[in-house]
């Protein structure tokens, strides 16, 4: 939902550079909500799930979900999927299923207001899988920098062509620059202040190495119809900079292919083309984005933004070691030259206070024992990015992880 929001946004504001060519002071005196949807539902077999919001002023900060509506899907069977409310606009179905590739799948809409909305119908398109992930470190066309370039190539099939989105879901192992296996425990906050300094539980603090998690934002479209046959060769999907921590030890990538109809293909091209910067003055006006949801009560007035997505999936993972491909140096998250303060904090102050404390609620970490032959300040603390890599990543290596 969240990066159909900023489409939405960026599209918002791409029809105001079009329209305005003086200076003009905004209202929303006469703003009109359109339903949002983001929905899509995939051969797999899990619980789907639909997003449903309103479009926001352009004033307003705070998204606006669509509550206590009636959400169900509808194969060209009459086999009805319905789904429930499970947080504020999300909406899961009730059973698990997976769309099946000779059926034809329809979305219903039904919001709390009464206002009825119905997709065209959808069919799955044909299966195509990932048969690879590449790895490698070619120079930027750009910046001729090099950089690791991760592509993907999916198998080939007997159709005459066909249309792919892809996204990733990457994760990688980081290490903490000033690692300490003890930490002090808080064991009154009261007078007499009391702590004590402990050993870490490894299966909760870790061992030193954090795991960070992003999904991909963008938008990843590629097509083979235009291709004498339907595969896709190396298309390149994520660019790190050689000297990126991300790829500092060891990093995975999930893949996702999804491939799409036409129309579908359409749609995403669309609103790529609305989210890039260098194409904001594009000629292709906000209204000409098509949707396949449309209202059943006032179709000419009442415009869905959003589609209906049916997708056959394939899935993929690499893991690579950068020690196989380069000796290089990379730069750490945060460099041991900007970890150089340390504090050692008074257990108790003249006022009864406790600065001991206070350093360890606003994030500083045990570092080493104190060097002063004071008993008052026992223990001598760094700033908890140099001592604790948890702000980026879990400390607890992924259940899917191998190393």
């Amino acid at each position: 939902m969240k990066k159909l929001i900023k489409y939405i946004l960026i599209l918002c504001c791409c029809s105001l550079i079009y329209t305005c060519i003086e200076p003009i002071e905004f209202t929303t005196n006469s703003f009109n909500t359109n339903l949002v949807v983001n929905s899509i539902i995939t051969d797999e077999f899990k619980t789907q799930k639909i997003e449903l919001s309103r479009t926001i002023p352009i004033d307003s900060l705070n998204l606006s979900p669509e509550k206590d509506a009636n959400v169900s899907i509808v194969d060209d069977t009459g086999l009805t999927y319905n789904f429930q409310e499970n947080g504020a606009g999300v909406y899961t179905s009730i059973n698990q299923f997976a769309a099946q590739a000779d059926r034809k799948y329809t979305l219903n809409i039904e919001t709390k207001d009464g206002n009825t909305y119905v997709s065209s119908p959808q069919p799955v398109p044909a299966k195509s899988t990932i048969k690879e992930i590449t790895a490698g470190i070619e120079n930027n066309s750009l910046t001729q920098k090099p950089e690791f370039l991760f592509k993907v190539s999916s198998d080939i099939t007997t159709n005459t062509g066909q249309y792919y989105r892809y996204e990733y879901d990457e994760t990688y192992k980081i290490r903490t620059p000033l690692w300490n296996p003890r930490k002090i425990v808080i064991i009154s906050d009261t007078i007499p202040y009391k702590f004590d300094l402990v050993q870490k539980d490894p299966l909760i603090d870790g061992v030193g190495f954090c795991f960070p998690n992003k999904e991909s934002k963008a938008v990843f479209l590629t097509e083979t119809v235009s291709l004498a046959q339907d595969q896709v060769i190396g298309f390149p999907l994520r660019q790190i900079p050689i000297e990126s921590y991300i790829v500092g030890i060891r990093y995975s990538i999930l893949v996702k292919q999804y491939v799409l109809n036409q129309n579908t293909y359409n749609f995403y091209s669309l609103m790529e083309k609305f989210s890039d910067p260098d194409d904001i003055f594009s000629q292709t006006q906000v209204g000409n984005i098509p949707s396949n949801i449309s209202s059943v009560n006032n179709p000419e007035q009442d415009k869905v933004i959003g589609f209906f997505e049916v997708s056959s999936v394939s899935k993929k993972r690499l893991f690579v070691n950068r020690k196989d491909f380069t000796e290089s140096p990379f730069i750490n998250y945060e460099l041991l030259a900007l970890c150089t303060e340390r504090r050692e904090p008074q257990i108790v102050d003249d006022f009864n206070r406790s600065p001991l404390l206070n350093h360890l609620r606003i994030g500083w970490v045990y570092q080493t024992d104190s060097e002063t032959p004071d008993p008052n300040r026992p223990y001598r603390l760094t700033i908890k990015i140099c001592g604790d890599c948890t702000h980026l990543g879990p400390a607890k290596t992924p259940d899917f992880w191998v190393d």
